[in-house]
């Protein structure tokens, strides 16, 4: 019995991947899988206009977080996102969709100042960092659209983030969302993808006329550049010397596959002629996908950096919405060859509600995690520029071993 077992294993693992053989065949999954998100994300919006909130704890690592400033701050971060998602829907915004993006941004508008939460912690980073990113892309948006006011408020609101951003900026150059001893008033730790996010956000804020002052752009281009290591990851902290603590665990490839997306993508577009090339950042995706169980089984675990190498489940769509933009900064035929498998990776993802989680953390969780894959999903369908082709070749194709290995449960919980 034993011996017919192992024969029925060897056989469902040998088993091949459903190939895709037409371009048609993820756009049409995606359109389906965008538009259960949209559907989810639409009808979990708060009275006020928020998105998430703190009802309904569901993790053990939930007792940790009981000061309210810390949910006030994680509910305008993930209203952020989910204006930029409402915003990346383009004319498919659905009926009614237009009147929500207004009430989440009334809402950012008047909560978005939050405060510093306590010595340690300073967790209204990631408030000040999506907020930002709302506010430049709302300001980005036809001058008829939003209202005059309204669009006052949200240049207002952004002007002031930014100078408060240069205050959390640390010695180093970077920014995070907790402190070291001895505590500051200027924190005195920095993260890579962090850092990287806000360089981002500062590029767009700079196109719509939003000042941010060079020194500060330069200090955090320099402290990103540091942790640019020779293997192709990013180190997870900021320092003066980069240390060689953790090159075997999260500062690893398969640890900095999600900071990899956003390390390259900001150095590619804020960085010097040539520091990133397009082969490093397909490089970057081919890890992403190679090493994908990595990062995979990490979705759903109930402690941060629990899994192998040091990942946290909150990577998750982090890292794949920041890969979305990586493949658009690529040519045609790559961007053609590159969309299904990232599309693939969310769609399978996603639980019958249409809601995506990779973290269980009160009622945020499905919110982030479904608006980032929303975007992901509208950026793909919205590629009118890559080549249609009907033959496309998967790169890099996973091997059926690692193809089996990485498959996880859909509903996690």
């Amino acid at each position: 019995m034993i011996v017919g077992s192992l024969i029925l294993l060897s056989q469902l693992v040998s088993l091949p991947a459903p190939a895709l053989d037409r371009v048609d065949d993820w756009q049409v999954e995606a359109r389906a899988g965008l538009d259960k998100a949209v559907e989810y994300l639409m009808a979990h919006q708060e009275e006020d206009g928020a998105f998430g909130h703190w009802r309904n704890p569901l993790s053990p690592d939930d007792k940790n977080w009981m000061v309210p400033e810390q949910h006030l701050a994680f509910q305008v971060a993930i209203t952020g996102i989910s204006c930029v998602t409402l915003m990346d829907l383009g004319a498919g915004l659905p009926e009614g969709g237009e009147e929500a993006l207004e009430r989440a941004l009334d809402n950012i508008c008047e909560k978005g100042r939050r405060k510093r939460i306590d010595n340690w912690d300073t967790d209204n980073l990631w408030g000040y960092v999506y907020v930002l990113e709302a506010v430049a892309r709302a300001l980005a948006e036809p001058e008829s659209r939003f209202g005059s006011e309204r669009r006052a408020r949200l240049r207002h609101l952004g002007e002031d983030l930014i100078v408060t951003l240069g205050n959390y900026q640390s010695p180093d150059g970077g920014w995070a969302y907790y402190d070291n001893r001895p505590y500051t008033r200027r924190p005195t730790w920095g993260t890579s993808f962090v850092t990287a996010s806000l360089l981002l956000i500062f590029e767009q804020c700079e196109s719509v006329e939003l000042e941010v002052p060079d020194k500060i752009q330069e200090r955090g281009l320099r402290a990103l550049r540091r942790t640019r290591l020779p293997n192709g990851a990013y180190d997870y902290n900021i320092a003066p010397i980069q240390s060689t603590r953790n090159l075997l665990s999260i500062n690893q490839i398969k640890g900095s596959l999600c900071r990899i997306q956003v390390g390259n993508l900001a150095l590619r577009r804020c960085g010097s002629d040539g520091e990133v090339t397009e082969g490093n950042m397909v490089t970057g995706l081919e890890q992403l996908i190679r090493h994908h169980k990595f990062i995979s089984l990490s979705r759903g675990r109930i402690y941060p950096h629990e899994a192998y190498y040091a990942n946290s489940g909150y990577f998750f769509y982090y890292g794949h919405y920041y890969a979305a933009d990586v493949i658009e900064e690529l040519n045609p035929e790559l961007r053609q060859a590159w969309w299904p498998q990232l599309t693939e990776k969310i769609l399978e993802t996603q639980e019958e509600d249409g809601s995506m989680w990779d973290y269980a953390f009160f009622s945020y969780h499905r919110i982030y995690g479904t608006a980032w894959s929303a975007s992901i999903l509208a950026k793909a369908l919205a590629d009118k520029g890559a080549l249609e082709t009907k033959d496309l070749e998967m790169i890099p194709p996973q091997s059926e071993e690692e193809s089996a290995s990485e498959k996880t449960p859909q509903k996690l919980r």
